[in-house]
């Protein structure tokens, strides 16, 4: 169960892979798609279909927590707001199995409420009577779900479902565990989806992430850690919610 504060570098014991892309893989032959699944105001449930590309049947266990940023890290909470019917299947080989994310309370007017879907992977039973070659991992996988209230508008065309208003983000350099880092802030209504991002040192534009970076929830924080040799950027560059617009903003 994932309960409490938990930093979104630190995911308990197991093997966790975050999923954005349109579709993904992992070494355990499960596909999962959309990996971007939310639920426009008014609607009650949205699909989420899982796939065993392997030969042999997998059973899956799905969760869904509440998902918070406080101090600028990951907060995840158990919760029955939304919930995930069935909760636990059996997929046989080359078969998929869908989903439903089941909304069941009422959401408030204007309020995004964030979660991620959970999916673990349950080990099968070993057959102690062939020999156990390598180390068997249980995969875990973990997808972002957004519920809306009335008042915010959604729109199932374009790479992405709702709009962030740039001007309500601002950022600040800062340390992580004494390392440099950047703290985004959020101050819309609206997540922001962080892709494509560079920044500008000493003249110069250094690229950070090629792909997604990172989400910062509404009227929150997030810390992104910096690599090595960037210490004093005075620019940062990025893709906000999948849009080809660029975010460009100087340090606050």
């Amino acid at each position: 169960m994932i309960t409490g504060a938990t930093r979104f570098h630190s995911c308990g014991l197991l093997i966790a892979l975050w999923l954005f892309a349109s579709t993904s893989h992992a070494a355990s032959n499960i596909l999962i798609w959309p990996i971007d699944p939310y639920l426009p105001a008014g609607e009650k449930a949205a699909e989420l279909w899982v796939q065993n590309q392997g030969d042999t049947p997998t059973t899956m266990q799905v969760r869904i927590v509440r998902w918070r940023q406080e101090g600028g890290f990951e907060r995840y909470e158990a919760q029955q707001d939304v919930v995930a019917s069935p909760p636990i299947v059996t997929i046989g080989g080359g078969k998929k199995q869908l989903i439903r994310l089941i909304s069941q309370a009422q959401i408030p007017m204007g309020v995004e409420q964030a979660y991620r879907v959970v999916v673990d992977e349950i080990p099968q039973p070993q057959d102690n009577s062939k020999p156990q070659l390598g180390i068997k991992l249980q995969m875990r996988y973990s997808i972002p779900l957004f519920v809306y209230g009335q008042g915010i508008e959604t729109q199932r065309s374009g790479a992405h479902h709702a709009f962030v208003n740039p001007t309500k983000l601002s950022w600040r350099m800062t340390r992580d565990n004494g390392q440099p880092a950047i703290e985004i802030t959020n101050n819309d209504e609206i997540h922001a989806r962080i892709s494509k991002v560079s920044v500008r040192q000493g003249g110069r534009q250094r690229e950070l992430a090629d792909g997604l970076w990172g989400y910062v929830l509404p009227h929150s924080s997030r810390l992104f850690p910096l690599p090595a040799g960037i210490t004093a950027p005075s620019e940062i560059s990025a893709s906000l919610n999948a849009r080809d617009s660029r975010w460009l903003a100087s340090s606050r």
